[in-house]
């Protein structure tokens, strides 16, 4: 089996985890057990610090209804194995059987934070998605100094794409986790204010931006659409029901935080945006884009989002991976009921990708949200950016391709820091770089 391929570059370097409604019911029929669906698992890089998690409730601005959020953090107490579900309840069955049907993570749960101050990352889901769908994620910026918190988004009138509870209530549903965590007893005087982030996948990458400072538009989507017939998959998202919700929102409020300094984006759904304002963002972006991404066109939403950003965005096209492949992967029984979220193009390696992903978006908020005040103990930074490989060049262990001597006929040795083979330029500021073979 061929692995994942990261493309990388400097504006520049070369989607929605999603719970199906029918998920739990499946899971009935699977196994005599109501486990709600949660995300999924996939291998965590060595951490440098203890993680403790813990769950809080926040009031959504919009409906004033209570959705719940996923906190990981620096402590200096011992992990253990624990098991959760979807809803973040803990799986009460034995060790064996949780594995198959619920979500292990190595923490110290309800454990006090470290000393230190630290940086706050929000992880903000997709469509019908999971405050866990990160969590491999999560773990790799708790254990190198963050506080990192994931909401389980609220469903906008039955569902998490379209009307005023996703185009106004997911920005602002960010913005109150902020909050929440700012004022929170136990963490609020460990954060940074000045170290705010924000990670979104898919329509989480949509309340990324704006955030960020791009102004949403529901008629930018009804334009995008006419004009692009080809991005039919999109457009069609959610039928008659969701196109209706969304000629109803008409203008949207500001929903900018200035307390969010640095964002990620990950498969983005870039559709309500205009060019003019995507221009107006003005913190440090870095967004992945996959190139087998049938929900949102890599030419239509990242890669059009790059070149709408300023020169300085670090853009990331992954060779061969989907929409989904942002989406860490689904134990045991789940990933053969999760459908399109636990699926990848053939022969693509998820946890591969997941593995360097992580540590690159743990050196990217280190290099942009950087701290002169110290992190708790262990909090060593993270390893330079790029795929395992031997101490010769060439192979990496999984039997990647690494060396320029493996680049093909198209591409050019590059000697940019973590690239091996890089294709002839995009535009003047993108380029790509392949990671395993393949490219």
């Amino acid at each position: 089996m061929e692995g994942a391929i990261v493309a990388g570059t400097r504006k520049t370097r070369t989607a929605e985890g999603v719970r199906p409604p029918a998920i739990l019911k499946h899971l009935v029929g699977l196994v005599s057990f109501g486990v709600l669906l949660g995300v999924a698992f996939t291998t965590e890089a060595a951490p440098s610090s203890n993680v403790a998690y813990r769950r809080i409730d926040v009031q959504d601005a919009v409906t004033g209804e209570l959705f719940p959020a996923a906190l990981w953090y620096p402590t200096r107490v011992a992990p253990a194995p624990l098991f959760l579900t979807g809803s973040l309840s803990g799986c009460r069955l034995p060790p064996m059987l949780c594995r198959l049907i619920a979500f292990e993570m190595q923490v110290a749960n309800n454990a006090p934070p470290a000393d230190g101050k630290f940086g706050f990352i929000v992880i903000s889901h997709g469509a019908g998605g999971l405050s866990l769908n990160h969590r491999d994620l999560a773990m790799a910026l708790a254990s190198h100094g963050y506080v990192v918190a994931a909401p389980t988004h609220p469903r906008g009138k039955d569902n998490d794409i379209s009307g005023v509870g996703v185009w106004v209530g997911r920005p602002k549903q960010v913005s109150r986790v902020i909050d929440a965590l700012l004022e929170d007893a136990e963490l609020g005087s460990h954060i940074q204010g000045e170290r705010i982030g924000v990670v979104g996948h898919s329509n989480g990458g949509y309340a990324a931006l704006a955030v960020a400072g791009a102004k949403p538009s529901p008629a930018a989507i009804v334009a995008h659409c006419r004009q692009h017939p080809d991005d039919s998959k999109f457009c069609s998202y959610g039928g008659a029901a969701t196109r209706e919700a969304t000629g109803k929102v008409g203008d949207i409020p500001d929903v900018r935080d200035p307390r969010v300094r640095a964002i990620v984006l990950m498969a983005p759904n870039t559709a309500p945006f205009t060019d003019d304002t995507l221009a107006q963002v003005a913190v440090p972006v870095r967004v992945y884009g996959a190139e087998r991404d049938d929900l949102t066109l890599v030419r239509y939403h990242a890669e059009r989002l790059a070149k709408a950003l300023p020169p300085q965005t670090e853009y990331v096209l992954v060779k061969r991976a989907g929409h989904f492949s942002f989406v860490a992967s689904f134990p045991g029984v789940l990933k053969l009921v999760a459908g399109e979220g636990a699926k990848d193009p053939k022969g693509f390696n998820r946890n591969a990708l997941h593995e360097v992903m992580n540590r690159e978006i743990v050196d990217f908020f280190d290099r942009k949200l950087p701290s002169g005040q110290n992190t708790p103990d262990k909090g060593a930074q993270p390893a330079p950016s790029r795929g395992p490989r031997d101490s010769k060049g060439g192979q990496d262990r999984g039997g990647g391709c690494l060396g320029p001597s493996c680049c093909g006929p198209e591409l050019r040795a590059s000697t940019d820091r973590g690239s091996r083979c890089s294709p002839r330029p995009l535009s003047a500021s993108v380029r790509q770089v392949c990671w395993t073979r393949g490219c």
